[in-house]
């Protein structure tokens, strides 16, 4: 059980470190597909994943910063 609970800490705080690590970029990105996904609802992964070179191309002024 502690061991489980152990195991369970340290993926959170694995979590916490990403997820503050996120750049104004992924943030941008990941915006932009929400946004994406609330107008086509019916959206299937595949079909926002071909749009991920868009979604780049519309935050590229975040790279980097």
């Amino acid at each position: 059980m502690e061991a489980m609970m152990a195991k369970i800490l340290i993926a959170v705080c694995i979590l916490i470190v990403f997820t503050s690590c996120t750049g104004k970029y992924d943030e941008c990105i990941e915006n932009e597909k929400a946004q994406y996904r609330t107008q086509n609802p019916n959206a299937s992964y595949g079909q926002v994943q071909s749009r991920q070179a868009d979604f780049e191309l519309m935050c590229s002024k975040f790279k980097g910063k």
